[in-house]
């Protein structure tokens, strides 16, 4: 009797930065990297980051989305701005 195989599916890798849904959590987390096989994500808004199985994540329904964090500037003196010189 034959086996049918089955088509791999390549592992879903997602961009740095984009919100992806955790499997295991079954919450949206930003992806942040990959390394030493293990995924490092955070809770939308930020927080701890932690790892997870990169396995266990997958795509947003409507396609990918950035998450985009600004972090302000600490405040410089007029003289390391630039300003006030002559």
């Amino acid at each position: 009797m034959a086996r049918k195989h089955s088509p791999t599916v390549p592992p879903y890798r997602p961009q740095v930065g984009e919100l992806v849904r955790d499997l295991t959590s079954d919450r949206d987390v930003v992806y942040m990297d990959t390394r030493g096989g293990l995924a490092y994500v955070r809770p939308v808004g930020g927080g701890v980051e932690r790892t997870v199985d990169p396995a266990g994540l997958r795509p947003l329904p409507g396609g990918p989305t950035v998450v985009v964090h600004l972090v302000p500037a600490s405040p410089r003196t007029r003289a390391e701005s630039g300003e006030g010189a002559a």
